[in-house]
């Protein structure tokens, strides 16, 4: 169950609306110019070695809704076909900044704090219109790709969470260390180019 908190009074609102409204902007990542793109809509894709990763940004859906003012989540497809056991690291994924500024993926259940939605309806008896969600919800555990192993011809589905990039760059990299589970010795990498747009 998502844990809800019902904050009531005037001023409590206004300093959450301030707070959120100033320093969280909400961060979309779409597929850059120069990246190869995948099927579906505002997805990008590449390979190295049998290993394919296809992302798709702007695809959280889940609880909480506001989760993109807060973090960026990426969904992201393993097709390993590289005759080898691919190993599911946190430490392996990565957003990096044109200033070589690297933002590591967030395992979920690290993920601390609370995130504001609107209330739908009004809540008319206590004044409220924002609601305080704690991080991280189930759906953020649930629908978060697990660390361990694909195997040869496997394949595997979830969402990666990074902070959200601060200064002025509008281009990063998706990089993904591929890393033969056998050995524990890294083959390769993938990048993918993103951009950046805020609201």
């Amino acid at each position: 169950m998502v844990q809800v908190k019902i904050h009531g009074g005037a001023m409590l609102i206004a300093l959450i609306l301030s707070t959120v409204g100033c320093a969280a902007k909400r961060v979309v990542l779409v597929t850059a110019p120069n990246a190869t793109l995948a099927p579906q809509p505002n997805s990008a894709q590449g390979s190295y070695q049998g290993v394919s990763v296809f992302l798709r940004a702007n695809a959280w859906n889940k609880d909480p809704k506001t989760l993109a003012r807060d973090l960026v989540p990426i969904e992201i497809t393993i097709q390993n076909d590289s005759g080898r056991p691919l190993a599911i690291r946190y430490e392996d994924f990565a957003l990096i900044a044109t200033d070589n500024r690297r933002y590591s993926d967030i395992p979920p259940y690290r993920i601390k704090g609370d995130s504001y939605e609107k209330l739908q309806p009004y809540w008319a008896y206590s004044g409220a219109y924002y609601a305080a969600v704690r991080l991280p919800t189930e759906a953020m555990l649930q629908e978060g790709i697990s660390e361990g192993v694909v195997a040869d011809h496997g394949r595997v589905t979830g969402f990666l969470y990074f902070h959200k990039p601060v200064g002025q760059s509008q281009r990063l990299a998706f990089n993904a260390t591929l890393v033969d589970m056998r050995t524990g010795q890294n083959f390769g990498q993938i990048v993918v180019p993103l951009a950046v747009k805020e609201f």
